[in-house]
This record gives structure tokens, sequence and C-alpha cells, in this order.
């Protein structure tokens, strides 16, 4: 659905407005500038990517053992305080599912309090940070992704927008980081809002979203903006967004019951990656992209040539990274503990100002610090 401009005033402390809902909304706090990103004087520059943190507040939880959903929230602390301390990044991105939006006893005062918590260990060492949404940041629909978004502006290491354009969704925009030599960028980041679910005429869920036309009309104008804006050549790029390309699938293959690979069991089957499409880490569940298979996104960022490389949460416990035509597909391991998965950690990423289209990046595990029983 397109970006839906909140319905009442919202808390002075947000800035507020008021508007109709059902049409996009671009917010610009003219007081507000965002930090600036530099390529080291080691020509490096460091990301942290942490995806489905899945938060809420434990207060919220009527877990009868008090105890599970404040160790969950440790939990999920535990990890980001030690991937900062592992890392010591330069811009950290959160990849959606940030909150757990569905949850059915939040409220405004917990959505508040929630981002509070999750953004702290980063505001407390002023690291800049940008988000994407996920499925379930907004599943309760009066939970709308803007409100969220003017929660994380009113901080000043936040890097982000409503939206660069009126268009679907919400945080649709691009980071330039600029080269260590001169204020000319050098590299961009696209952070891309992949919305959340397919609906029939009754509500009913049949599948996960995608980005819309609207969204890819202005990727391409942009892409090809900073084309010509750097000399002709396509500006290097990697891109963030929660839910995965269909294109995964494409290097996926059901296998039979003797052949051996590293194995992944669904619907009843045994899937296999090809080796050929294989860079490293572990599939240790199959991916859930769009409804629609849609194959177009992957095929514009062939088309304009910037896109290296393209992150992704939404499956909690794969780390896998596969390379089609060219372009890495990264998964990264689910932060937080109110959801399922038994992995987690985060993702580390080096880009190299020197050599842009090459890129170091590791997945990692974080280890537990209870030894509650959340199953």
């Amino acid at each position: 659905m397109k970006s839906k401009i909140l319905k009442s005033i919202l808390t002075s402390a947000l800035l507020p407005f008021t508007a109709a809902c059902g049409t996009p909304v671009i917010y610009k706090n003219k007081n507000r500038k965002s930090p600036e990103l530099k390529f080291g004087a080691d020509g490096k520059f460091k990301i942290l990517h942490l995806s489905d943190i899945h938060e809420v507040d434990p207060e919220m939880d009527d877990d009868e053992n008090p105890a599970v959903p404040r160790d969950k929230s440790r939990e999920a602390l535990n990890v980001i305080e030690k991937s900062l301390e592992r890392t010591n990044p330069d811009l950290v991105v959160f990849g959606g599912d940030n909150i757990c939006g569905y949850w059915e006893e939040l409220t405004y005062d917990y959505v508040e309090k929630t981002i509070t918590k999750i953004t702290e260990p980063i505001r407390k060492r002023g690291i800049p940070f940008a988000i994407v949404f996920g499925n379930h940041d907004s599943e309760i629909q009066h939970f709308f992704r803007e409100f969220q978004m003017m929660l994380y502006m009113r901080y000043d290491n936040f890097i982000g927008c409503l939206n660069a354009e009126e268009m679907h969704g919400c945080g649709n925009h691009n980071i330039l980081i600029k080269s260590s030599k001169s204020d000319k960028p050098a590299f961009n980041l696209w952070l891309m809002d992949s919305n959340d679910y397919v609906r029939d005429e009754n509500g009913k869920v049949l599948g996960y979203d995608e980005l819309h036309k609207d969204q890819l009309d202005w990727y391409e104008r942009t892409a090809e903006k900073l084309k010509a804006e750097n000399g002709g050549e396509p500006l290097p790029s990697l891109l963030f967004q929660h839910i995965p390309v269909s294109q995964e699938y494409d290097v996926i293959c059901e296998v039979g019951e003797n052949e051996p690979c590293d194995l992944i069991e669904g619907d009843g089957k045994r899937y296999c990656v090809k080796k050929e499409n294989f860079v490293s880490g572990h599939l240790r569940e199959l991916p859930c992209p769009p409804k629609s298979r849609t194959r177009e996104q992957f095929e514009l960022w062939k088309k304009h040539g910037d896109v290296i490389a393209a992150f992704f949460g939404h499956d909690h416990v794969n780390d896998f990274i596969f390379e089609i035509d060219g372009i890495k597909l990264c998964q990264t391991l689910a932060t937080g503990f109110h959801t399922y998965g038994d992995i987690h950690g985060g993702r580390l990423i080096v880009l190299d100002e020197n050599n842009p289209r090459e890129f170091y990046t590791e997945s990692f595990e974080i280890e537990r610090i209870t030894d509650t029983n959340f199953n």
C-alpha cells in the first residue's frame, strides 16, 4: 500500500503533522542535518548489518514466567552491543522487522519505548545509523511506518527520511559515502522498503509483497543521475531491503534422496545450492521471496550496473552469499529472540575506496548470556 500519512496529530517531540490517509508522504525537517559519511584515511568504510531484531517491551508479554521475555530482550540487546564492539562500524543498518509490529498489546508508547531501547547502544556511541522496514514492523495497521520513521528521525545520528520522493512504502532513499580525499561521492547505498503483504479483497494475506513500479522508477532515475554525476560511470552501490529477490531460487535445486550436498529440507522435498553460485555461509531454510516471484528488480540492477551486492533479512537462520550474474545476494542472521531461530548475530561489510567493486563481508554469531529456555 502507499505510504500513509497519520490521521492524528503526533506528539510535539515528533514534530506533529496532520493529513489524510491513503497518499504518499514526504517529510523533511529543515532544521535537521544528517551525518556525513566518508571513507577513512585508510580508504575503508565499515557497515554493521543487524536484521530482524523483532523487539517488544517485556511488560507486554504475558508469559507465566516473566523472566523469559526479560531475558529475550536482554539477549537481543547483548547481540547489538557485542556486534558493535566486534565491528566498530562507521554505519549501522537495521534490516527490517526492527520491532514486533504484530503484537496485539502494542501501544504508541510501547513502540516508542522499543525503538528507544534498540537504538540506545548505537546512539550512546554516536555511530550513524539507518533503517529499512520489514513486513512485521507495521503489521497492526495503526502503527504506520511513518510514525516509526519519525521516532527514528528524532536522533541526530540517524540518516533517513519518510521517502525521497512520492512512492510506495516508507524510507526509500539513498546515502552517499564521500571519498576520503574530497567531497566527491565514492560510493552509494540504496535503502528500499520491500513493503509487507499481498492481500485479497477481504484482507486475507496471500504472500509477501515486493517493490512497486514507482519505487523501481525512482531507483532508475536516481541511478542514472548518479551515473551522469560520476562521469558516465555507474556509481558502485550496495542495496539493503528486507524481503529477498526471487533470483535466490535460481540457484536452489531439488535433489534426490541419495544425492550428496549441503541440504535443506522443505515442503517434503530436499534441496541444495548450485556450486557455481555458492560463495559462503549456510542455507538453513528455504528463502521467502515475494508472492509474485517477480524478476524485474534484479534485472534493473544488471541494466544499470551499479549494484554490486544486495543485503536481506527476513529468513532468520540464513547467512549465505550467492552470486548471480556478478551480483552477490547476501542474507544476514536474525538479531532478536522474540521470534523463531536459535542462531543470532549480524554481518560486517567492509568497503574499499581503492577497489570499490570488491568488498569484504563476514557473518558472525553472538554467544548467549542467559540460560533461560525460550522454546
